[in-house]
């Protein structure tokens, strides 16, 4: 009889040993992509943020630019024969000029953005719910420095041929940029990557 229970006894252990190791690689796994995704958020949160605030600088020049612009608006002897002559004026005149100091403020921005650029890339494989959004409003994000650029593009060449279609456009686009505009954009994008942020913790720590 005691052997018999020995047997058994044997044949629980050697069922019972495999399991607990089973589940505690399953808990470790959990665990381990639990800190990679944590780490991984951290990350791209602080990388983010860091982004938004060197953005504060070439979005304040980008509102002394659109002051500039109206500032020539009612100076008289204006080519006339092109669309927006004062804002023509200006660029002639102090376009280069502001674009330097423009693009000085954005340098910090473009070393910046390679990095954010490389972590999207790397979270699609660490299984985050609704990625997607953190995708696209990261993006909406970076594309802000990438409207004051153009704008940057526009300014710093007085020579332009101003009655072409494609540079009339451009410069109508340029016109219309606001600071406020980038500033609102900014703040809701974030609001949204904030939001995958934070529903992924819920997601881990539930």
């Amino acid at each position: 009889m005691i052997e018999l229970f020995a047997e058994i006894a044997k044949a629980i252990v050697s069922i019972w040993i495999p399991l607990v190791a089973m589940l505690a690689l399953t808990t470790w796994s959990k665990q381990s992509k639990a800190k990679i995704q944590i780490d991984f958020m951290t990350e791209l949160t602080d990388s983010v943020h860091e982004f938004i605030y060197l953005m504060a600088a070439p979005i304040a020049t980008v509102r002394h630019v659109k002051i500039g612009m109206e500032s020539y608006s009612e100076l008289p002897a204006l080519d006339k024969t092109v669309k927006n002559p004062g804002v023509v004026a200006y660029i002639q005149h102090r376009g280069k000029e502001d674009a330097k100091r423009l693009y000085e403020r954005l340098k910090p921005c473009t070393e910046h953005m390679p990095k954010i650029k490389s972590l999207l890339t790397k979270g699609q494989v660490f299984g985050l719910k609704n990625y997607n959004k953190c995708w696209n409003a990261c993006n909406m994000i970076l594309w802000q420095y990438e409207r004051i650029q153009t704008l940057c593009f526009m300014i710093e060449d007085g020579s332009l041929n101003w009655k072409h279609p494609e540079v009339e456009k451009t410069l109508a686009g340029a016109i219309a940029l606001k600071s406020e505009d980038i500033n609102r954009d900014i703040e809701v994008h974030n609001v949204e990557f904030l939001a995958f942020v934070r529903d992924n913790y819920k997601k881990i720590y539930k």
